[in-house]
């Protein structure tokens, strides 16, 4: 399938396909009290009120629809509350490379806090809810408050060593290998923002996906994946993934 043509690229799209709503707080949202949220919603000076906090738009887009498009100027940092997306590279000839999978929790792109537009498409897998920071505020408050310049830090390093390992699973590792290092890896980032319960977690990604991510065929991951179901070492159960036996997929990857 021409990945591509399935998804709109329109320059306008975020204007058009979000419901924008100006915001001061996130009551309610398990983000807020994890990672960069529950800093940015105290505001830069530490403080707890809502009038303390950074001013945010929040942002919603369809599932398989593009959030940013590569090199398209944006004032915000984006960060994802809700839903999962992929940051992907579009090839000439329709083809895909999936570079990395943002989550609840994450920056959707860490380089846009230093830079105008990203370097890569980001689409929405799911349907995505997400928060707009502006860029010269986070910049401010991270001169005040030297927690979020680490938290900034720790998420940049985090996303270039997630590229660095996918380099190492296309030049060196096996399909078997690289399907099992995605699904921990996942499993791993999930269980930082406490959504991961005796193992299960929500799974929204397409076979495509992972084959996209990994430099595989969709029937070669389909083949692997029933391979890893038939050894009892993961289930899947509608739009949920359970790793049943963490320590072979490991022992697999080493």
């Amino acid at each position: 399938m021409n990945n591509n043509k399935s998804i709109t690229l329109r320059s306008k799209q975020r204007n058009s396909d979000f419901h924008n709503e100006q915001k001061q707080g996130c009551p309610g949202c398990p983000m807020q009290t994890l990672g960069l949220c529950g800093i940015f919603i105290k505001g830069a000076d530490g403080a707890s009120s809502d009038h303390t906090a950074l001013s945010q738009i929040e942002r919603s887009t369809a599932a398989r629809r593009l959030i940013l498009r590569s090199n398209e100027r944006i004032n915000s940092v984006p960060v994802v509350c809700r839903g999962w997306a992929a940051s992907a590279e579009y090839l000439r000839n329709g083809q895909r490379q999936i570079l990395s999978f943002v989550l609840p929790g994450d920056l959707i792109s860490a380089s846009l806090l230093f830079r105008e537009a990203p370097r890569h498409n980001v689409e929405a897998v799911t349907r995505v809810y997400y928060r707009d920071f502006d860029r010269m505020a986070l910049r401010e408050a991270m001169r005040a408050r030297p927690d979020i310049l680490e938290l900034f830090l720790t998420s940049f390093s985090d996303e270039t060593e997630r590229i660095a390992e996918m380099v190492v699973d296309l030049g060196r590792r096996s399909a078997h290998q690289r399907v099992a290092r995605l699904l921990l890896t996942l499993m791993e980032r999930l269980e930082k923002s406490e959504m991961v319960r005796d193992q299960a977690f929500n799974f929204p990604l397409r076979q495509t996906h992972i084959a996209d991510a990994l430099g595989l065929t969709t029937p070669y991951v389909n083949q692997v994946l029933n391979v890893f179901r038939e050894k009892r070492l993961i289930s899947f159960e509608k739009r949920s993934l359970t790793i049943l036996n963490a320590e072979e997929l490991r022992g697999m990857i080493n």
